[in-house]
């Protein structure tokens, strides 16, 4: 598994690592990574600004670098980390309200 793999996987069980059903979710199943992922794409569809959606999506789904994403949106580095902070941030402000 590659390194960006494995830090979505971990975002993902940091973020999304609740109860469903009474069932609790972690990356250590292939199943509830699916599901896990189908729900963080979910609630980046419903919660981030399109550039946050983005430049996530690229970040952890395309395995890009942030100088990668830079350069293919055009922005300036710094921007691209600051919309990738900003909607962790959101997402973790999620993972709050749902646990």
């Amino acid at each position: 598994m590659r390194k960006a793999e494995l830090s979505l996987n971990r975002q993902m069980e940091e973020l999304y690592c609740v109860s469903i059903d009474g069932q609790r979710y972690s990356d250590t199943n292939s199943k509830d990574i699916g599901r896990m992922r189908n729900m963080l794409t979910h609630a980046m569809t419903n919660s981030l600004t399109e550039r946050q959606y983005s430049c996530l999506s690229m970040y952890y789904f395309d395995s890009m670098t942030m100088k990668e994403i830079a350069k293919t949106l055009g922005l300036h580095q710094s921007t691209v980390s600051r919309h990738v902070h900003a909607a962790r941030v959101k997402l973790e402000k999620l993972k709050a309200f749902v646990d």
